[in-house]
């Protein structure tokens, strides 16, 4: 089966946003130390959606795993007390998981979907032989009461054998589907909600007839997509059934003749066409007519989301950005002399408004909360607290908070191995906490806040804290300081662990002890112009704050001049802009230059120095100053002249720029202005000062 990138994508899509729901069940299942009847059905709809679009797309491994998942729930689901320790089930349930998501992560990647699920699929029969009573106790789940009642019941259920209704039992419908319009996938669509209706024991034909050739998605784009069934069910129930369907545009169940030349051939039965046999149709069909006008009326069920693919929607930012730069060439360039347009500058002015709320849509669309990123972590700290026999509670603050998708992404590998960290090297065992008046149960908190343009995540826990001596040990080890009682503060040293290949775990496993993680943090949120620090109390825990921009792509700025140089620097992080007083500028005893101002003492950076500019305004009395906030200091710079407030697009630095220039420390970006100007974008945080 050739399946196209738009159906590969709504498949990785939908498994993803499934397997998601299905970790949220578990993790509010094992909470309770068991799954309830509502959660049990949850994942057996899960797994069956999953299976059969895997079996659609043809990923065999996918949907056999799903299958044997199906079937350990279907016993479940008739007799939720056949399980007496849940523990190996959630183990189960999380591996699979795990798996899924593995297989998923390939596809994205192009690579092959290789993974051996063989002895999850393995462990799953010795689990489902033995609930039906065909196999002895497979340690270490304990058997209670499994009935034969329910191991038949799961055999009527099986996935391949639904159920059959004998012909002439049973009232005939015909259903009308039609999906959403791009929905894409309208066949594996159509496939599920067949499997759906047949394990309710119907007897069903539909059109198209053959699912699985590439003309029946695009038919039933067309003309929708037509179920014949024969059930004694009530059609109500039906209609609830199809109705679950994603990208379900709209749906009728009218009931029809059983005889009816329109039922296809399979399921339709033969009368004798008699005077008494035309009378009785003629009384049915007056009752069928009754009962559709009544209940039989096709409803429509609208969906107010759709999934589309960010790579869109980073075009249409580009474009956004492109516009927000025309719009300033366009309005640098308009020169009418003396002469006054007033229509011009009203039509100016409605495109500026225009152009801010069609940009502040489309950045609206890229944000999503962070409690996507926050609740994969739960995952994480389960499995690693089983393994290292921990007990850790996660507590989740301002998950609600959005940030840009990129931002999402780039800030989840951060996040991982700050909290292996934590788990690892921070949070003590259960023996230890007690042993030292803490409670026994470890605590990790996720943080976020907006502040500005900012979003600060922080990330602490109550372990035993970071070790001064320990680090300062390690730093002289390795060459970074000469002797290891220095006056350095408490923060600086701790910030020492995000230097390269340093680590103070003593042995190194498979989570951390490598020293390859805390400086990657360091470099990855750098990447997204953002910005990491360490804080702890010795026996009490650690603290880390990460401070990222809100989004990477539009800002506004103060421009200004160093010479011939452009320059832009946010304007969150301007205080203010003056002419020196050279009265107030002095010289420390170590020769930096200072400045006195507003009744504060300010460092004074020239940023001429800096970057190597020969042409600049050396003259303090000739140019200006602007005093500057960065995450943990505040300090005064000097450039020549100041042109003003602008709204910039923020582009990457090209990389070639890396291979020719050794120093491009404090530039975050660029961005071009309306009169074509190359502007260089000041990262006030990465400033040397």
């Amino acid at each position: 089966m050739n399946v196209d990138e738009s159906m590969l994508d709504v498949y990785i899509y939908e498994t993803q946003q499934l397997l998601e729901s299905l970790e949220n069940t578990l993790f509010a299942g094992e909470n309770e130390k068991k799954l309830n009847a509502d959660q049990v059905n949850e994942i057996f709809r899960v797994m069956h959606t999953v299976k059969g679009a895997s079996a659609m797309m043809e990923f065999d491994n996918m949907a056999k795993l799903a299958h044997s998942l199906e079937d350990m729930f279907a016993l479940i689901r008739d007799d939720n007390s056949i399980v007496s320790d849940w523990t190996e089930i959630f183990d189960i349930v999380f591996s699979t998981v795990s798996f899924f998501n593995g297989e998923l992560a390939k596809l994205l990647e192009k690579t092959p979907m290789d993974g051996d699920a063989s002895d999850i699929v393995d462990r799953l029969k010795e689990i489902v032989a033995w609930m039906k009573g065909e196999s002895v106790e497979p340690s270490p789940i304990k058997r209670t009461a499994p009935t034969i009642a329910a191991s038949e019941r799961a055999e009527e259920a099986a996935p391949g054998a639904p159920a059959e209704t004998k012909t002439g039992e049973g009232a005939f419908y015909k259903i009308k589907i039609y999906f959403e319009d791009n929905c894409l996938m309208e066949s594996i669509r159509a496939f599920g909600v067949v499997q759906n209706l047949c394990k309710q024991g119907v007897r069903c034909a539909h059109i198209p007839e053959d699912l699985n050739v590439d003309a029946a998605s695009e038919e039933i784009q067309k003309n929708g997509f037509s179920l014949y069934l024969q059930t004694p069910e009530n059609p109500d129930k039906i209609k609830a059934i199809i109705d679950e369907t994603l990208f379900l545009k709209s749906c009728s169940v009218l009931p029809i003749e059983g005889d009816d030349e329109e039922i296809p051939a399979a399921i339709r039965l033969v009368k004798e066409h008699t005077a008494e046999a035309a009378v009785e149709k003629h009384q049915e069909h007056q009752e069928h007519q009754a009962a559709a006008e009544s209940g039989g009326t096709e409803s429509i069920s609208k969906q107010n989301f759709i999934s589309v693919n960010v790579n869109k929607l980073d075009n249409l930012l580009n474009i956004v950005g492109e516009i927000v730069t025309a719009q300033s060439m366009v309005m640098s360039n308009a020169d009418f002399g003396s002469q006054t347009h007033d229509s011009f500058d009203s039509a100016a002015q409605q495109l500026h408004a225009l152009i801010n709320e069609l940009q502040d849509i489309v950045m609206s669309i890229r944000m999503i909360p962070v409690s996507t990123l926050f609740q994969k972590m739960r995952r994480l700290i389960r499995d690693m607290a089983k393994k290292f026999d921990k007990t850790i509670d996660l507590q989740i603050i301002g998950e609600e908070t959005e940030v840009d998708k990129n931002v999402i992404d780039n800030l989840s590998d951060p996040l991982l191995h700050i909290i292996r960290n934590s788990v690892d090297h921070g949070i003590e065992d259960e023996a230890t906490r007690r042993a030292l008046g803490k409670p026994a149960h470890g605590k990790i908190t996720l943080e976020a806040k907006m502040t500005g343009s900012d979003v600060i995540v922080t990330i602490s826990d109550d372990g035993g804290g970071l070790s001064r001596e320990k680090i300062l040990k390690k730093a002289y080890e390795k060459g970074i300081i000469t002797k290891t009682d220095v006056e350095m503060s408490d923060k600086d040293v701790y910030n020492l662990i995000f230097l390269p290949g340093f680590s103070t775990k003593d042995a190194v496993t498979e989570f951390s002890g490598r020293g390859v993680g805390m400086d990657v943090v360091r470099k990855n949120i750098g990447l997204i112009g953002g910005s990491v620090t360490v804080d702890s109390t010795p026996g009490k825990g650690t603290v880390h704050t990460i401070r990222i921009p809100l989004t990477l792509t539009i800002v506004d700025g103060m421009k200004f001049s160093v010479g011939k140089m452009n320059f832009i620097v946010p304007t969150v992080s301007v205080r203010s802009a003056v002419k020196p007083n050279l009265d107030d500028i002095f010289t420390d005893p170590e020769g930096n230059e200072m400045i006195m101002l507003q009744g504060n003492c300010y460092a004074l950076f020239r940023l001429s120095r800096f970057f190597n500019i020969d042409d600049a305004v050396s003259d303090l009395a000739e140019g200006m100053l602007m005093l500057i906030a960065s995450e943990d200091r505040e300090f005064c710079i000097f450039f020549d002249s100041l042109d003003g407030e602008y709204q910039v697009v923020v582009k990457k630095l090209p990389n070639y720029l890396k291979r020719c220039s050794a120093r491009l420390d404090g530039i975050g970006g660029c961005a071009m202005l309306g009169d074509g100007s190359i502007n260089l974008i000041i990262d006030v945080n990465s400033l040397q000062v």
